[in-house]
C-alpha cells in the first residue's frame, strides 16, 4: 500500500523531528497535564512482501488510552486496542500435505508510546508515535488441501511483543477535549499466519476518537505548610 510505504518512510524521521522538538524555546511549554481517551478504529491485517504490501478486510474494534503531557511538544501515553474476526488466508509452506490456511482471530494489545508533537496554529496539532506492544492473537485456522476444503479445523494462539509506529492529527475542540484521528500499527508473529519467514505481517488500525484532559490537582494552604 503505498501511503503506508510513505508512512513508514516518515516514521524513519522521527529521531529528527524529536530532536527539533526538544530545542523549543522552554517558554513554550505548557503547564504538565494528565489525559484519557477512547476510539473507535477501523483494524485490519497487512504483510509486506517486498514489493508491496498485501491488505486483509478491516473490523471495527476500539481503543482506550491515558497519557501525561509533560512538554508543549512530547507526552508519553499506554494504551489497549481489541478487535475481533480478523481474517487472513495464506499459502501454508510449513505443512506439506496443505494448499492454503484461513485463519479468522481475535487481537488485544497493550502498548506504550513516545509521541513528539508539531503545533499548526492554535487549533491543530500533527504527531508521530513510537513504543512497544504487547500483543495476544487466537483464534481458528482452517486448512484446505488441494481436493478437500476444510480438510482441517485447528485453534491458533500466540502472544509476543513487536514495534509500533503512528502518526495522527489532533483538532483542540475546548481546553479540556480534543479530538484525535490516528494510523498506528504493529508488528504481528509470522507464524500465526503461517506466511514465510522473509514476508512482515501487522496490524494496522486507523481510528478516530476523543482525549479528556483531567483537571489539575490544587495546591491548598495545608499541603504547602
Amino acid at each position: 500500500m503505498a501511503l503506508q510505504l510513505r508512512f513508514r518512510a516518515a516514521c524513519s524521521g522521527t529521531g529528527l523531528l524529536a530532536t527539533s522538538l526538544f530545542l523549543a524555546p522552554a517558554y513554550a511549554q505548557d503547564p504538565m497535564n494528565w489525559y484519557v481517551g477512547a476510539a473507535t478504529t477501523d483494524t485490519h491485517v497487512e504483510v509486506f512482501r517486498g514489493l508491496g504490501w498485501e491488505t486483509s478486510g478491516s473490523e471495527r474494534g476500539f481503543s482506550v488510552r491515558g497519557g501525561w503531557l509533560f512538554h508543549r511538544n512530547f507526552e508519553v501515553e499506554l494504551g489497549a486496542l481489541r478487535a475481533s474476526d480478523l481474517q487472513w488466508s495464506e499459502y501454508f509452506s510449513s505443512y506439506r500435505d496443505y494448499l492454503t490456511a484461513h485463519t479468522t482471530f481475535d487481537v488485544t494489545a497493550l502498548h506504550a508510546s513516545a509521541i513528539g508533537k508539531v503545533h499548526l496554529g492554535e487549533t491543530f496539532e500533527g504527531y508521530v508515535k513510537a513504543g512497544i506492544a504487547q500483543y495476544q492473537v487466537d483464534g481458528q485456522q482452517v486448512l484446505d488441501t488441494l481436493m478437500t476444503d476444510a480438510a482441517l479445523t485447528r485453534n491458533v494462539d500466540a502472544s509476543g511483543s513487536d514495534y509500533l509506529l503512528g502518526a495522527g492529527l489532533v483538532i483542540k475542540a475546548s481546553p479540556k477535549w480534543r479530538v484525535r484521528i490516528e494510523y498506528q500499527y504493529f508488528g504481528l508473529d509470522r507464524d500465526f499466519l503461517g506466511v514465510a519467514g522473509s514476508d512482515d505481517p501487522s496490524v494496522d488500525a486507523l481510528s478516530i476518537g476523543l482525549d479528556y484532559s483531567l483537571p489539575k490537582r490544587k495546591a491548598t494552604v495545608s499541603s504547602l505548610q
